[in-house]
C-alpha cells in the first residue's frame, strides 16, 4: 500500500533554485567501535531496514523575556522562523527507489546473496512483529522529515508508538526517546539485538542502512537586543548532527508545527549502513560488524539557491516614561514576528543530486564490506 503525501503550508517568501548539481568532497570512514578480531562467515545478506530520511521542513521559535531594569522597561520578544522546501512526494519514493535497487545490485555484482524479505518471517527475533510490505512514508520518525522506505520490500516492525514513531529494541532505546534524543541512539539499540536475528540464519549478515539529506542550518545567535533566528540552505547528506524543530502529535500538519500547540524536538542524525553477523556463545555480542559513515557532510551542490532567512524581534524598550498625577508610567509593547519562506526545487535536479550523494555513499561502503572480510 503506498501513500500520497500532503503537507500544506501558508509561506509568503519564495525562494529561487539554480540550474547543475554536483558533489562535495567526499569523507566516508568506519565507525570501527571496539577493536579485536572479526569475521563474516556467510555470504548472505538480510537488509533488516533501509530508509532515506528528507529534511523538508523546520520550525523553530526564540524568546526573550521582558522586565524593568534600571529604570528602563523592556517588553518580551518573540521570533518565529519557519522554512519549507518544495520536493514532491513522488520524487522522494523515486529517489528510495532507486538508491535500493543500486544497493541490492551493487550486493550481488561483488557475490552476495541478498535475501528477500520474508526468509525471516517466522524467526523467533521477529515473533510478534508487523510485517509491511510497501512501508508507507512517515512523518513521525524525525521533527520536520519525511522517512521513505523502498517500494516492494519487506520489513518487520515492532510497533509504534502513540506519536507514531516506529518502536526500537533495547531498553536503553526506551531511555533514548524518553529523554527526547531520538534517533541514532535508538538505532543503535535495535542494531545491538541484530546478533540474535542472525544466529537464527545461519549467521547471515544483518544490514541496516538510514541516510538523512538536510537542506538547512538553522541557527539562535546571541538574543541582545531580541529575539533573532537565522537559517542558511545547505543541501547535504548528514553525517552526524542534532536537528531540532518544533512539533506537535496531532494531525500531519501539526506535527510539523503548523497549527495547535508545539514543542521543539531534538534528534540526531547519522548517515550510516551498519553490517552484523554473527553471536559469541559468551556473552551475545556480534562476530563480525563494520559500520560505514561519513568524516563530514556530503555537500550536494548547486540544487538549491544560497539564501539566508531571517526572523528578528526587536526589543521595545522605554527609557523616559510619562509623568502622570500618580508617578512617572513606563510602557513597552511585547513584539511578535513571524517570517516563513518556502524553497523552490526543480524536482529532476534533485532527484538526480540526492541520488548521487546516497549511492555514492552506499557503493562506497559496500566496496570496503567486500575488501576487507572476502578477498
Amino acid at each position: 500500500m503506498k501513500t500520497k503525501l500532503v503537507i500544506t503550508m501558508a509561506f509568503f517568501m519564495v525562494l529561487a533554485t539554480v540550474n547543475a548539481q554536483s558533489l562535495g568532497n567526499f569523507k566516508p570512514k568506519e565507525n570501527r567501535g571496539a577493536y579485536g578480531p572479526r569475521k563474516f562467515t556467510s555470504k548472505d545478506i538480510y537488509i533488516a531496514n533501509f530508509s532515506v530520511n528528507f529534511q523538508l521542513y523546520n520550525l523553530k521559535t526564540a524568546t526573550t523575556k521582558g522586565g524593568f531594569a534600571g529604570r528602563v522597561l523592556s517588553g518580551s520578544t518573540k521570533a518565529s522562523l519557519a522554512v519549507g522546501l518544495d520536493v514532491p512526494a513522488a520524487t522522494l519514493q523515486q529517489i528510495t527507489d532507486e538508491a535500493y535497487q543500486q544497493f541490492v545490485a551493487d550486493l550481488k555484482a561483488k557475490g552476495f546473496n541478498v535475501l528477500n524479505g520474508d526468509a525471516a518471517a517466522k524467526t523467533k527475533y521477529y515473533e510478534g512483529y508487523q510485517r509491511f510490505e510497501n512501508m508507507e512514508m512517515s512523518l513521525s520518525e524525525a521533527p520536520g522529515m519525511v522517512t521513505v522506505y523502498p517500494s516492494g520490500a519487506v520489513f518487520f516492525v515492532k510497533g509504534f508508538t502513540n506519536d507514531g514513531k516506529k518502536k526500537q529494541g533495547g531498553v536503553s532505546g526506551f531511555l533514548n526517546r524518553s529523554m527526547n534524543d531520538d534517533g541514532r541512539n535508538s538505532i543503535s539499540n535495535e542494531i545491538s539485538t541484530y546478533t540474535k536475528l542472525s544466529s537464527e540464519l545461519d549467521d547471515a549478515t544483518i544490514v541496516n542502512a538510514d541516510m538523512y539529506i538536510l537542506f538547512l542550518d538553522v541557527k539562535k545567535p546571541y538574543q541582545g537586543n531580541g529575539a533573532n533566528i537565522t537559517a542558511n540552505t545547505n543541501l547535504r547528506l548528514a553525517a552526524y548532527e542534532h536537528i531540532t524543530s518544533r512539533v506537535t502529535n496531532n494531525s500531519t500538519a501539526s506535527r510539523l508545527g503548523l497549527t495547535g500547540k508545539s514543542k521543539e524536538k531534538k534528534y540526531l542524525c547519522v548517515s550510516a549502513i551498519d553490517f552484523v553477523s554473527g553471536r559469541n556463545k559468551i556473552g551475545g555480542s556480534p562476530i563480525g560488524t563494520y559500520s560505514g559513515i561519513l568524516k563530514d557532510d556530503l555537500q550536494i551542490n548547486d540544487v538549491i539557491g544560497k539564501e539566508k532567512i531571517e526572523a528578528y524581534a526587536k526589543t521595545n524598550q522605554d527609557y523616559i516614561g510619562t509623568e502622570t498625577a500618580f508617578g512617572k508610567v513606563y510602557r513597552a509593547d511585547n513584539i511578535s514576528v513571524e517570517n516563513t519562506a518556502l524553497i523552490r526545487t526543480d524536482a529532476q535536479k534533485y532527484e538526480k543530486g540526492v541520488e548521487q550523494a546516497v549511492i555514492k555513499f552506499l557503493s562506497h561502503h559496500v566496496n570496503e564490506f567486500k575488501t576487507k572480510f572476502f578477498k
